[in-house]
């Protein structure tokens, strides 16, 4: 193990560090002396990444500040926070014990009035906090000590919120074990108090069958089941569960959140009106050392616990403390079982009977206990692990390793091969970032960056893609690079003038840009064609703007001129220099050869170049 620098430390003056607990994915514990108060503590040190992240850093002060005043027997107590000598550190009441988590591992399913009897604690925990304003979103077994008494408590309030908002550096790095998310958590949407409800009847279902509900070769295939698939009824993997309580576990696992239990006191008041029914819950043996935390996803040696109990009074004695006859015989046969046991143990444990364990690497793990039963040993298939060389559902290596000498008759473990570690790429395409570095996360993989990118149908801001591509398989903690929408690329008004108005719409339009139709006099451009537009031709212009087109109404109108009682030829000669047609209106006989009308009248506005009938007598 690699010596920690910070035990034997005082940190900020105050907290004498003196053992390592446990280190996670998010922070490492320590125990500690509170020199000033002479208490010990636990210290949770963030790591390196949150430290360096001023907006996660201002809401951990701010969530460590309210944490702090909950005050209830079942929460881990917040006793202080700060910065120092570039750690982050929060000081949380110490909880002798073990974590829930690593409970189950050893007693698997437990008894119902057991079950509901620490869930009851979990939900008196929750109520609490509900009631102050705070949704924990990381309800899960290794969120909840058991003291060496059996109490429960539940920690990290406060701490899965300011994690899980985005900020600058870290995105808002998706805060929750794959098993427990909530199909909301999942999706994106918001979240409230009816997450922790899901989460805790996730928990009561574990209890009752020893494992959690969804399971997949990755953490997206099994969060991607929260979604899609309701949780199976609990009687499928423990059939005497009673009805009553596995239609418990269903209502508070409900997909759609308001089809769940509406609050955590009527999942309270039905978890008791059951457990009145049941058989009193016995005794939860839980001795045990320094878990004081929650961010421990594999048991630590610190994990291990042990039991004392009384030794009980010795048979077989009279009150002075000599044998009886009785007693006497009962010895002897001891005395007999002994020696035969101590026969059997050294003819089993005979160091002369080893035998060196055969090679099996790359054998199927069915050949693979052929030939280790062949060369005497016990052979076992117990570990399972990624592999770059050898293929799935082969041998990699065993335990003790080819070529040992090991006792016949011993286990060798054989630890068998799941393939290469690789995760396919999810579809992020529409999420927004923060959310898809959540996906990326559950699915083991890593966000570097993001590159923007025109799109014509995701919104500017939105996910486009991935590089590597959707679907691809990747190595965990591969870098993945978000393409992110810019919104659709610009495009250039083209050149409408003379174009008809009808023709000038569908081009626009088939730009996706918005035509706006604006009528204008014009001596040039014939009527109902295109003058020019507002943004010129050329001009850039993004999908959806709108673009003034300026349409001909024609030549401005002409005054007609009085050419009333003029011969003839001078009023034509007007009206033309005018710019009108002139048309004569006579009849058989003019003797003056003048005009006396005109259509229009003089004096009233005509379209330039129109017609004026002149009438002759």
């Amino acid at each position: 193990m690699v010596a920690d620098t910070l035990v034997g430390r005082t940190v900020d003056g105050r907290y004498r560090v003196e053992s390592r607990i446990a280190v996670g994915g998010m922070a490492t514990v320590y125990r500690a002396l509170d020199l000033r108060l002479d208490r010990l503590v636990a210290m949770k040190v963030m790591h390196e990444r949150w430290a360096e992240d001023p907006d996660f850093l201002a809401r951990f002060h701010a969530e460590a500040k309210a944490a702090a005043r909950l005050s209830q027997p079942n929460v881990v107590g917040v006793y202080d926070q700060g910065e120092w000598d570039g750690l982050v550190y929060l000081i949380m009441e110490y909880v002798p014990g073990r974590t829930l988590r690593a409970v189950l591992r050893e007693t698997g399913a437990i008894q119902p009035a057991l079950a509901l009897t620490l869930l009851d604690q979990v939900l008196q925990a929750l109520d609490s906090s509900h009631g102050a304003g705070f949704v924990h979103r990381d309800i899960k077994p290794e969120n909840i000590l058991i003291t060496p008494d059996g109490a429960v408590k539940v920690t990290d309030f406060g701490l899965a919120r300011a994690l899980r908002a985005p900020s600058n550096r870290t995105s808002g790095a998706l805060i929750g074990t794959a098993a427990y998310l909530s199909p909301e958590q999942v999706s994106g949407q918001p979240t409230d108090e009816r997450s922790d409800i899901y989460q805790a009847g996730i928990l009561l279902f574990e209890l009752l069958t020893g494992e959690p509900p969804f399971s997949g070769e990755t953490s997206w295939d099994v969060a991607s089941q929260h979604v899609n698939t309701a949780v199976p009824p609990v009687t499928e993997l423990n059939p005497d569960c009673p009805p009553g309580l596995a239609e418990l576990v269903m209502l508070a696992t409900k997909r759609d959140p308001s089809q769940r239990l509406a609050t955590v006191g009527e999942f309270r008041a039905r978890a008791a009106a059951l457990l009145a029914d049941l058989p009193a819950a016995g005794p939860l043996t839980t001795a045990g050392s320094d878990v004081t935390t929650a961010d421990q996803p594999y048991p630590s040696q610190d994990d291990e616990a042990t039991t004392t109990a009384a030794a009980p009074a010795a048979a077989g004695r009279n009150n002075d403390g000599s044998a009886t006859d009785w007693g006497r015989k009962i010895g002897i046969v001891a005395v007999i079982l002994l020696l035969v046991a101590g026969l059997a143990a050294f003819l089993w444990f005979n160091p002369l009977a080893r035998a060196e364990v055969p090679n099996v690497s790359g054998d199927k793990p069915e050949k693979a206990i052929e030939k280790l039963t062949t060369a005497g040993f016990v052979a076992i298939v117990g570990e399972r692990a990624f592999s770059e060389d050898v293929a799935a559902d082969r041998v990699i290596r065993t335990d003790p390793e080819a070529g040992a000498s090991a006792r016949e008759g011993s286990e060798v473990g054989l630890v068998v091969s799941l393939g290469p570690e690789r995760y396919a790429v999810p579809n992020v395409s529409g999420e927004r970032p923060e959310e898809a570095i959540e996906i990326m996360a559950a699915t083991n993989l890593q966000v570097v960056g993001e590159r923007k990118k025109f799109d014509d149908d995701i919104d500017k801001g939105l996910v486009i893609g991935t590089d590597p591509k959707t679907g691809t398989k990747a190595k965990r903690d591969a870098p993945i690079t978000l393409l992110v929408s810019k919104g659709p690329a610009p495009v250039q008004v083209p050149s409408l003038g003379g174009m008809s108005e009808e023709s000038a719409r569908d081009q626009l339009s088939d730009l996706g840009l918005s035509p706006r139709i604006t009528m204008q006099e014009s001596e040039t451009v014939p009527e109902g064609k295109v003058i020019q537009t507002v943004p010129a031709s050329g001009a850039k212009v993004y999908r959806g703007d709108s673009v003034e087109v300026i349409v001909s109404d024609g030549p401005p109108p002409v005054e007609v001129p009085n050419v009333i009682d003029l011969p003839r030829a001078e009023a034509v000669a007007i009206l033309e220099a005018a710019g009108f047609k002139v048309k004569i209106s006579e009849g058989v006989v003019t003797p003056l050869d003048r005009v006396y009308e005109t259509d229009p009248d003089p004096g009233t506005d005509a379209p330039a170049g129109s017609t004026i009938t002149v009438s002759i007598f």
